[in-house]
């Protein structure tokens, strides 16, 4: 008899881990479904990664895109007129870039110096920086070129990672 219930109790734990597994598995799926499409299969490890890796992405983005939000609906306290949202224009001739950069007085949180350190960190080569205040606005001409010419610029990491700095 005990022999009975021991082998019984087996086969209930069996089939209760069987069905866990099967659940994370289909969890799993469900989870691996919700990233961007990755060009092979990942592990468990790396679709837990990604998927963590995809949320932080999100957050930083709606954060950003709350901070625009603001920008558009906000008035300067000092001033009826609205904030001028900044305009940025990136243009990659094969090494060298150009970012143009355009944004109003009263909302910039940024300085040029941090524009530059965004492009260097991303291997380039500031050769001349320009700032212009027209008005109420402030334009920025920064043309840089590649420190590794054959390798070049990633200009949407570049766009992204500016966008986040002056909105």
């Amino acid at each position: 008899m005990a022999t009975q219930k021991s082998s019984a109790s087996r086969a209930q734990r069996n089939i209760r881990e069987k069905n866990r597994r099967m659940e994370m598995r289909d969890l799993l799926v469900k989870l691996a479904s919700l990233i961007p499409p990755q060009p092979s299969k990942l592990s468990v490890p790396e679709i837990v990664y990604q998927a963590t890796s995809y949320i932080v992405q999100l957050q930083k983005k709606k954060e950003s895109l709350k901070r625009r939000r603001e920008l558009l609906g906000g008035v300067h306290a000092s001033s009826s007129r609205p904030r001028m949202l900044p305009t940025m224009n990136i243009t990659n001739l094969d090494s060298t870039l150009e970012v143009n950069l355009v944004c109003g007085l009263t909302n910039r949180n940024f300085m040029l110096y941090e524009i530059i350190s965004v492009l260097e960190d991303e291997g380039a080569e500031v050769i001349n920086a320009t700032q212009l205040t027209e008005g109420d606005r402030v334009i920025y001409i920064i043309k840089s070129k590649a420190v590794i010419p054959r390798i070049g610029f990633e200009t949407s990491r570049i766009q992204e990672k500016l966008l986040e700095l002056v909105l």
